[in-house]
């Protein structure tokens, strides 16, 4: 099998929710955005893996860090040993395959994929650092620390990705400046909406991304938020975060208007996670699943097909999808 192969066999294996997504984008987009966000897993990976002392840790991004910019892999792979034996650990072992496909990319998208990939990995050693040397549970300060977290490990995606769109399809060019322009808010949306689902699953990882001010303001801590005797205030810290969420829908928007109505695949590819993104808050906004273990904030399998047939209305209607919006708290 050869390597970019390999490459497009192991992108299911390591992701349940961008595959098809990936998959049905044209060429060259499918390639350069697959070998982008195995690269983005291979950090994600050494954030994720439990139990690994900060020296190891720090080698394995520096490590990862030098590979990307240089290709001198060696110290990469001599740290393999303390990753999971899961796919996850076995596209770490690939590295070497990933980068090999990258080769393969005209210098631009090679120097796209190294600046934004880099930063990613900067910031998240940043939180990793962070959780390594907080005792208990680590939760992120205010609403910036929010921003600045969620801009390191989704607003680089979104520049990525706008990087990648000027370079392979070249009528995106006449609205550059307005992609570039939303693009930070497109990603920062589709995180913050993944840490308004995911709080019950991110506390036995002891980790909170509902920042600590936030929920003193509430009338709540941290370490409260699945404590039934505080679930008031918990929900209204959690629906906090998600109203931030939602300022950055319009950017969203927006970014996908600056896409031509002609570049249909590309639409479609970002029209999708931004449906689902703003039907996920909504479901979310005042709903106990948020902060109760053993429940899921999750969109059912007939929402989402119904979505995707709303992106093939949506994809070449500039008015319709400038009329989007969430729903009002006050609806909730």
């Amino acid at each position: 099998m050869n390597d970019l192969d390999w490459c497009k066999n192991m992108l299911p294996k390591v992701s349940r929710t961008f595959a098809m997504g990936i998959q049905m984008m044209p060429a060259p987009f499918e390639s350069w955005i697959t070998i982008g966000y195995l690269l983005c897993r291979v950090v994600d990976t050494i954030e994720d893996t439990e139990n690994l002392a900060w020296p190891v840790r720090k080698n394995l991004f520096d490590a990862f860090e030098t590979a990307l910019q240089s290709g001198d892999i060696a110290a990469f792979n001599a740290g393999l040993d303390v990753l999971p034996n899961n796919d996850d650990g076995e596209l770490c072992q690939g590295l070497d395959r990933i980068l090999n496909c990258m080769y393969t990319f005209p210098e631009p998208v090679q120097d796209s994929l190294r600046k934004w990939v880099g930063e990613m990995t900067g910031g998240m050693a940043i939180y990793a650092k962070r959780h390594t040397f907080t005792q208990g549970l680590t939760t992120l300060m205010d609403m910036t620390d929010l921003d600045r977290y969620c801009y390191f490990v989704a607003g680089t995606v979104g520049h990525l990705l706008t990087d990648l769109f000027l370079l392979g399809a070249p009528k995106t060019q006449q609205n550059a400046n307005r992609l570039r322009e939303h693009s930070e808010g497109f990603g920062l949306l589709l995180q913050m909406t993944n840490i308004v689902k995911d709080v019950t699953d991110d506390h036995p990882r002891e980790w909170c991304f509902i920042p600590a001010s936030v929920c003193s303001q509430m009338g709540t801590t941290s370490a409260q938020l699945l404590d039934p005797t505080h679930s008031r205030a918990a929900q209204a810290a959690v629906d906090q975060v998600n109203l931030r969420a939602r300022t950055y829908y319009a950017d969203a928007v927006a970014y996908v208007l600056a896409l031509p109505e002609t570049e249909v695949e590309l639409r479609r590819f970002c029209l999708f996670p931004m449906l689902l993104a703003g039907q996920t808050l909504d479901l979310a906004l005042g709903n106990p699943a948020c902060i109760t273990p053993d429940q899921a904030v999750k969109i059912s399998r007939q929402n989402v097909m119904e979505v995707a047939a709303l992106v093939e209305d949506l994809v070449d209607d500039d008015l319709a999808i400038a009329a989007l919006t969430l729903i009002e708290p006050a609806q909730a």
